[in-house]
């Protein structure tokens, strides 16, 4: 995780989390998009093992992301806690 330390001659707690807020809502749309790209059946008649390796690696790229994504997460509510430490 990455984990800025808030001073006073750094980014403000605001624009890092709100960084991070919006790569969140683009990984989002990202997921989004990716989802209407699952491997179907239809797609792959006579191939069921290639239909499974695609699927399979269908699934792990959007775990990848929402793994990305609940890190940002865990990183902008670090900063909130220094910020309301610090208050």
């Amino acid at each position: 995780m990455i984990r800025p330390i808030l001073n006073n001659n750094g980014s403000s707690a605001f624009d890092l989390i709100d960084a991070r807020r919006n790569a969140m809502d683009l990984i989002d749309e990202v997921i989004d998009a990716l989802k209407q790209v699952t491997p179907n059946g239809r797609d792959y008649i006579g191939d069921t093992e290639r239909l499974t390796a695609d699927r399979n690696l269908h699934f792990d790229r959007l775990s990848t992301l929402h793994t990305l994504r609940e890190e940002l997460l865990d990183e902008a509510l670090h900063i909130q806690q220094q910020e309301r430490a610090a208050a």
